[in-house]
């Protein structure tokens, strides 16, 4: 991975407060005069933590006093449930179970940039200082629950939560005590957990698709990228792609007999496979057919085709997709790629329909979901 920077500024929009507030009167902000890896030292309940920064490498980075970290630290407790689970006994014997790049990228979750107390955060991903495979820094799932305590990653597996409302102001940065060891999720949990709309949808609709898409989407070995989209949105691409997602059998259950006879006789042909590439939504609203009936007729493997619409193989950045000037989907749809004066990523297809995506994306361990901000019809 690269080599971190201690003053690197990373802009976490969820947070309240601007990071380095003055905290002395805060009665759940305890003042430390030292770095955070000297409360680390310190804190008995931290031995293993402070173990584990040592094996990483990033010794110096938790101590810089011009650093400016806010560490979910990662109880003694906690790290005795990850032996268990992986069989170990020590914190060296996990760092040589996982190996140096995986296990220092571990410690890594556990920290972002920024000097933040519990309070300062709302339900949210945050950018960590661990790495995807791209260079992109992973996001960790932060829900605040009424300011008594913080659960991350939805506290399954992958995630804890604070211990309290308690924050250790260090002289660069805090220290926040957690139950559990931090690992990041996959696509399919970043879009399960997420209360974004968008996601929620998506998840939702996959059921409709074979098990085969979330099956994917779950496997941290299987990259992607994922445009989210919302009723709208997804009814979007099914009106404007329909030729690449309708099969001939669900365009047979949809029309009755004199929509169909209709329908060929437009198009100058006998049967209906021969006028699929180049069906249009406008074709079906002109015989009275509406996008809820379309939906209702689409079997599985439509619902797949419309699913593998949003995806793309590869974990691709903003700056990669710009390079690349042109990305397809796993469904087999092409977008040209370029931005906008707002920053945002402009997706567009080959009838010059546009799919305008927010700037940032949520990283997973297996890939990137963007959220669909527009879509322009042509």
């Amino acid at each position: 991975g690269k080599s971190l920077l201690a003053g690197a500024v990373i802009f976490l929009a969820s947070c309240n407060k601007d990071n380095d507030n003055d905290n002395s009167t805060n009665p759940n902000v305890t003042p430390k005069s030292t770095t955070v890896k000297g409360v680390l030292e310190e804190e008995a309940r931290y031995s293993h933590m402070n173990e584990a920064v040592e094996e990483s490498g990033h010794s110096a980075f938790f101590a810089d006093a011009n650093a400016n970290i806010t560490l979910f630290a990662a109880n003694n407790s906690a790290f005795e449930k990850l032996f268990a689970k992986m069989n170990v006994s020590s914190v060296a014997e996990l760092k040589s179970q996982m190996g140096d790049e995986r296990f220092a990228n571990l410690i890594l979750y556990h920290a972002l940039t920024g000097k933040f107390t519990v309070s300062d955060f709302n339900n949210d991903f945050e950018e960590t200082n661990a790495e995807s495979d791209n260079g992109s820094h992973l996001d960790v799932l932060i829900v605040n629950e009424n300011n008594a305590r913080l659960v991350f990653n939805g506290n399954d597996e992958n995630g804890a939560s604070s211990v309290s409302n308690v924050t250790i102001s260090a002289q660069n940065g805090s220290v926040i005590e957690i139950n559990g060891i931090l690992e990041a999720q996959s696509t399919f949990e970043n879009m399960e957990e997420g209360d974004r709309e968008e996601s929620t949808y998506m998840v939702n609709f996959m059921a409709n698709a074979d098990a085969s898409v979330k099956a994917m989407l779950e496997n941290k070995n299987e990259v992607n990228t994922i445009m989210a989209g919302n009723k709208e949105e997804v009814e979007a691409m099914l009106s404007l792609h329909i030729s690449n997602i309708l099969d001939v059998q669900a365009l047979e259950n949809l029309l009755d007999n004199g929509q169909k006879t209709t329908l060929l006789s437009n198009f100058g042909v006998s049967v209906l496979a021969d006028l699929m590439a180049d069906l249009k939504i406008d074709d079906l609203i002109a015989l009275n057919i509406n996008l809820a009936q379309i939906l209702s007729v689409m079997d599985k493997d439509d619902n797949t085709t419309l699913m593998n619409s949003f995806i793309f193989s590869g974990n691709l950045d903003k700056n990669a997709m710009i390079s690349k000037g042109s990305i397809t989907s796993r469904s087999g749809i092409s977008f040209d790629v370029s931005s906008n004066t707002q920053g945002n990523l402009v997706l567009t297809d080959a009838d010059g329909n546009k799919f305008i995506l927010d700037s940032e994306s949520t990283q997973s361990v297996n890939g990137s979901v963007y959220t669909i901000a527009e879509v322009q019809e042509q």
